[in-house]
């Protein structure tokens, strides 16, 4: 009797507890299952990019021949740096010349003229870029201006990670007069017309003046 007892004991230890069993038959992909990343290691979003400009040429008005010197305040407000930032401004619509120092400029006619940069833009930096157009004679059509004026408008934007979308834009307008040249034009034509009308009234009659004169003369 003691011999079973002492059998069914040493068999009761040998045996393995259900903890033991059950990791014994459990898969490899349950004991080894993946745990998620500490919150700390997790990606994180790149930083927005808050980036403003500003242009101006100092004016509120221009000519034919003059030349209009733009400054163009790029400011990046964010806390990282931006690379390869492009700054783009369009000239006005009647540049025949343009130059930006530091720049690529695009386009020889006019409505075509176009200075490029690439820089790289400091955490919290200002920097400022520099830029001269030269304007011709302006167009006809006046557009949705006042009569007589037309808009010496260049717009400035600046494009970041090589996307078409502009991350921001700022524009500068002069009044853009008629020209003395075009003014005495059309002056001219006001003239003439003038003329032409007395002619059609008071010509007729001044002829039949000189005949009735030239009739009354003695023979």
């Amino acid at each position: 009797m003691r011999t079973a007892v002492v059998c069914a004991l040493l068999c009761a230890a040998a045996l393995p507890g259900p903890s033991a069993a059950y990791a014994a038959q459990a898969p490899p992909t349950a004991r080894h299952a993946p745990q998620a990343p500490p919150a700390g290691d997790a990606p994180q979003a790149p930083p927005a990019v808050s980036v403003t400009v500003a242009v101006t040429d100092g004016r509120d008005d221009a000519e034919a021949g003059r030349r209009l010197d733009y400054r163009i305040t790029v400011h990046n407000l964010g806390a990282t740096t931006v690379r390869g930032a492009r700054i783009e401004q369009e000239m006005p619509a009647t540049t025949v010349s343009a130059t930006a120092p530091g720049a690529t400029v695009e386009g020889r006619g006019e409505r075509e003229q176009k200075a490029i940069w690439r820089a790289d833009l400091p955490a919290h930096d200002i920097q400022v870029f520099t830029a001269s157009a030269v304007l011709g004679n302006r167009p006809r059509d006046t557009g949705s201006a006042a009569p007589g004026t037309l808009r010496a408008a260049s717009t400035v934007c600046v494009y970041v990670g090589g996307s078409y979308a502009p991350t921001a834009c700022s524009g500068d307008l002069d009044d853009l007069p008629e020209t003395h040249a075009e003014a005495a034009s059309g002056g001219g034509w006001v003239g003439w017309a003038v003329a032409a009308a007395v002619t059609a009234l008071f010509g007729p009659g001044v002829v039949r003046a000189v005949r009735r004169r030239r009739a009354a003369r003695p023979r």
